[in-house]
């Protein structure tokens, strides 16, 4: 990695009024870019996700007593906190809009009023600001106001029954659409901050979890939208492609197979594997077509010959020929693989937590620079840098305007 690279939102001020994990989590990825972005925080309390002590079923406080899920997705950023109920609060807020670059919020459209927050009241303040909007179940209308998290937006979406596959929905833990709609929420400040390189004025930028589920699905949504059907639930017994399947092992592990069409000699070479030769002249799986059509019989073929032989045996053997092949893994397994830990998908903060960092290699971005910060640690920094002196911030602290 070349370090003397400049980081690519070096000089670019961002204000995080972000709740959770959505909003922050696009915060994040902004700061690992080079950003400066200050996280305001309700005033005496913090953001919800410092109090979160448990989420399903396993402890969200590290050894040394910090908040797991504030740690995840605040890293490198500054924090401050501002009670943005109070005129004087609101007015410290627009001081450091007019001097921003982004204003990043997933608040309700109404909170935002209430902190005379809003697009409209923040970008005449600052024609050049970038204003990114992330929303629950919609950014208009009626949907834009309803209260959401991960959960009903996931369930809104489609998601829960697309996961599942039948008629009993699953909720698959890791706040996936909260996730991913941070990561597109961050991709569509930048745009906007490209564009605004063109034209000089910034803009409205939005997203949702619903549309960012619904981008998750596109496959799904194509196949509803411009031809009336819905994706096969997938059953390893019934898949709709043998080489689009999962196999369990001799030693009781699965494996998965990608083959969406196969040429012959690729054909050919799966028969050997299998030790099956006699299979290249049988009319059935002649051709991708017939591998299609007779795909049942095809699986339990496969089926037989996976269950004959350990997992380790089967992957060896189908990476030799080219062919895509993978181990069904348990997360644990996957953070435990030496190849998988040679990537560097993990970055450390100083004090020793381990993270994923942003989704993508870029010369000169160090993963992690800072901890996530604890409360209210750089409000002081942050007004000085704004002008205010000594006693002006004395007063606001005395007047519980901030913390």
């Amino acid at each position: 990695m070349n370090d003397q690279l400049p980081a690519p939102l070096a000089g670019v001020r961002v204000i995080d009024l972000t709740i959770w994990v959505q909003g922050p989590l696009a915060g994040q990825v902004l700061a690992d870019l080079g950003a400066d972005v200050i996280k305001i925080e309700k005033p005496g309390q913090g953001d919800f996700s410092r109090g979160l002590a448990t989420l399903f079923g396993a402890s969200m406080r590290t050894p040394d007593g910090k908040a797991l899920m504030w740690e995840l997705v605040n890293r490198n950023k500054r924090a401050i906190a501002i009670d943005l109920r109070k005129e004087e609060g609101q007015a410290l807020l627009h001081k450091l809009v007019a001097e921003a670059d982004v204003f990043l919020t997933n608040l309700l459209p109404r909170t935002l009023e209430q902190f005379a927050a809003s697009p409209e009241r923040l970008m005449a303040l600052n024609p050049r600001l970038v204003y990114a909007k992330g929303g629950g179940l919609g950014t208009i209308g009626e949907l834009a106001n309803i209260a959401a998290q991960d959960t009903t937006g996931t369930a809104a979406s489609g998601f829960m029954y697309t996961a599942s596959g039948n008629d009993q929905p699953v909720y698959p833990p890791g706040g996936l659409a909260d996730v991913l709609s941070g990561t597109n929420l961050a991709f569509a400040a930048v745009a906007a901050l490209l564009r605004r390189e063109k034209t000089g004025r910034g803009e409205y930028v939005s997203t949702s979890l619903l549309q960012g589920m619904l981008w998750f699905q596109q496959l799904n949504v194509g196949a509803i939208t411009n031809v009336g059907e819905t994706l096969r639930p997938f059953d390893p017994k019934d898949a709709a492609n043998a080489f689009l399947n999962l196999y369990q092992c001799s030693d009781g592990a699965w494996l998965a197979l990608g083959m969406t069409a196969m040429t012959r000699d690729d054909w050919f070479a799966f028969c050997d594997i299998i030790a099956r030769p006699d299979l290249k002249n049988d009319e059935r799986f002649e051709r991708n077509r017939g591998r299609i059509d007779h795909a049942r019989e095809l699986i339990e073929i496969i089926s037989e010959a996976m269950a004959s032989r350990p997992r380790a045996h089967w992957i060896a053997a189908i990476t030799r020929s080219g062919l895509p092949v993978a181990p069904v893994r348990r997360l644990e397994e996957v953070l435990a693989d030496p190849a998988v830990q040679a990537e560097n998908i993990l970055t450390e903060t100083p004090s020793g937590k381990r993270f994923v960092k942003a989704p993508f290699n870029l010369e000169g971005v160090p993963a992690a620079n800072t901890d996530a910060a604890d409360y209210a640690r750089d409000t002081f920094t942050v007004l000085t840098e704004l002008g205010l002196t000594p006693e002006q911030i004395a007063d606001l602290e005395r007047n519980e305007v901030i913390w």
